[in-house]
């Protein structure tokens, strides 16, 4: 049976470098993409490259690249799972610069957006299974104080996800679509979250708490969630929270 082929951006850390492994483990081919090198993801299926998605430019050279490696193998199911995302500035918008405000937005949602143009616009004519994923968060859907960003971007990127699955579900052969919530989960961006004190970020007791409370998930658990949630079919658009799946 051929392997499945899957582009995953934010693959140095965290949920993009775990899920990764795992699908490496289950003798997948992946594409990583970050900013810095993925020293643990040490196999002959894994290839990666190294950009900033803060540049807009680089969404045509990410799939330029993966569209070099399916010329050279055949893959019964294609997968983007736009991961990579910046969790600061964390505090009021008033405080945030409009420097930062675009950078946030770039890496968070436009570049999923552009990517998920190029990914579709080049590969829609395989007869394979096809796939777009996004990590979304709790945050789409719940307000925080001093994170007006990565709330707004992760809301936007939910949207966007629903939004290409209406086009998608009515194309024969389409890209199927998914938004993916893991929850709290022990992650920098969960450190980064809690090391602030009550005066830098407003919400930093609660992420403390959550922690202290033995609330926030082990990082492996729910990436094999994600990677049941990636291989399943969903009607398009669909957002699935992994606290609601079974162990």
């Amino acid at each position: 049976m051929s392997a499945s082929f899957f582009l995953i951006t934010g693959t140095s850390r965290g949920i993009g470098e775990a899920l990764a492994h795992r699908l490496l483990g289950e003798g997948q081919v992946v594409l990583g993409v970050a900013r810095s090198s993925a020293e643990s993801l040490q196999s002959e299926r894994y290839h990666h490259l190294k950009c900033d998605l803060a540049d807009a430019s680089v969404a045509s050279q990410i799939v330029t690249k993966a569209e070099s490696l399916l010329e050279a193998q055949s893959f019964e199911f294609l997968c983007l799972v736009n991961n990579a995302a910046r969790l600061e500035p964390l505090k009021p918008i008033g405080e945030c610069s409009s420097f930062e405000l675009e950078a946030h937005v770039q890496i968070g949602l436009i570049a999923p957006m552009a990517l998920t143009s190029r990914f579709i616009h080049t590969f829609a004519h395989l007869p394979c299974r096809k796939k777009v994923a996004f990590i979304s968060s709790g945050a789409a859907v719940q307000a925080m104080p001093d994170a007006s960003a990565y709330c707004s971007t992760k809301a936007g990127l939910t949207m966007f996800a629903r939004c290409v699955g209406l086009e998608q579900g009515q194309k024969e052969g389409g890209f199927e679509t998914v938004s993916i919530n893991p929850g709290m989960v022990e992650t920098s961006m969960q450190v980064t979250a809690r090391s602030k004190t009550d005066g830098e970020f407003k919400m930093a007791p609660y992420f403390k708490e959550a922690h202290a409370s033995g609330k926030v998930q082990e990082l492996d658990p729910v990436v094999g969630k994600i990677a049941k949630v990636l291989m399943q079919h969903q009607d398009p658009g669909t957002l699935i929270n992994c606290a609601e799946m079974e162990s």
